[in-house]
């Protein structure tokens, strides 16, 4: 039980850094445009801490977290193969550009995560994501997407 009570209070922790790293990384962007990212970081932190006063406090009373079994080696590969291609469709969205990336990393992962389905859906799902997106952020937002060397 000590193991679970380890993985949440660092797992918390871990989480808690993500949400200071980028509250620091906010603090350089334009003063109009922080309160969102502020207020997100800030919920992020005290979510954080609620959920490792409550991970002490069961710790310290002896009681079950109610947490999973850890991961098996099929669920980490798969959430390593999930970040890796985040991580990849985030680089390649400035180099390549974004609608194109957007289109095929919806595709792409929506057919990974249920190849069952039927295959023609995917396509389509991802290019109306790609046309809301266009027209709310280019067309009626006028906000700046990354062009890349295609779209």
């Amino acid at each position: 039980m000590k193991e679970k009570y380890r993985i949440e209070i660092y797992g918390t922790l871990f989480l808690t850094a993500i949400f200071v790293f980028f509250l620091i990384l906010t603090t350089q962007i334009n003063e109009k445009i922080r309160s969102y990212p502020y207020f997100v970081c800030g919920l992020g932190i005290f979510l954080c801490a609620l959920n490792l006063g409550r991970a002490l406090i069961k710790q310290k009373h002896g009681e079950d977290i109610n947490a999973p079994a850890p991961l098996t080696k099929e669920q980490l590969l798969a959430m390593l193969i999930t970040l890796a291609a985040a991580a990849l469709y985030i680089f390649l969205a400035s180099k390549i550009g974004y609608f194109i990336m957007t289109f095929v990393y919806v595709a792409g992962f929506s057919f990974y995560q249920n190849p069952k389905q039927k295959k023609w859906l995917y396509p389509v799902v991802a290019l109306c994501m790609c046309v809301v997106i266009y027209l709310a952020f280019k067309v009626f937002l006028h906000v700046p997407l990354p062009q890349g060397m295609l779209f």
